[in-house]
């Protein structure tokens, strides 16, 4: 419930911003923008009803609302560190590799660190020796087809670090 109210308001502060920047297009340029800038904030409206509409349904009494209180910030904790720091710190780490190394190392490390970690969530346990290979190998095959694609087929240009 928190994460739609979060999201919905992401979502309409997103479409206003955007709202003003497309109004700045001419008139029949900004036509498209704008409907899907109305579209999303009407969305995230929706959500936000939606959410406070759950919230006001599920009122537990007495001892449950201290235990679902409980439950609700264990998960919101969760929700805060493993789906928003941790992979927002691979972001960062990723993008920290990519000044230093270029494009294609860092985007390797992130797929490879993306997968393991993925591996991890689901079950700690089937993180093993092969799955951490298997990862190695999935990194260097989706790098592999990226450089294909877009510097060999496309001839669009990556951005380099200060080693390569």
């Amino acid at each position: 419930m928190l994460s739609n109210l979060i999201l919905g308001a992401v979502l309409i502060l997103f479409s206003l911003v955007f709202s003003f920047q497309a109004a700045e297009l001419p008139s029949r340029s900004a036509m498209f923008p704008q409907f899907v800038l109305w579209g999303l904030g009407i969305t995230g409206a929706l959500m936000i009803l939606q959410a406070l509409l759950q919230r006001w349904r599920a009122q537990p009494a007495g001892e449950g609302a201290v235990q679902a209180d409980r439950e609700a910030r264990a998960r919101f904790i969760d929700t805060l560190l493993f789906q928003i720091l941790v992979p927002g710190g691979m972001l960062l780490a990723a993008f920290g590799l990519l000044t230093v190394v270029g494009f294609y190392p860092a985007s390797a490390f992130l797929v490879f660190v993306v997968y393991c970690y993925h591996d991890y969530r689901v079950d700690p346990a089937s993180l093993t020796r092969r799955a951490v290979i298997k990862a190695g190998g999935f990194a260097l095959v989706i790098t592999l087809l990226m450089y294909l694609i877009f510097t060999l087929l496309l001839g669009l240009p990556a951005p380099s670090g200060v080693f390569f």
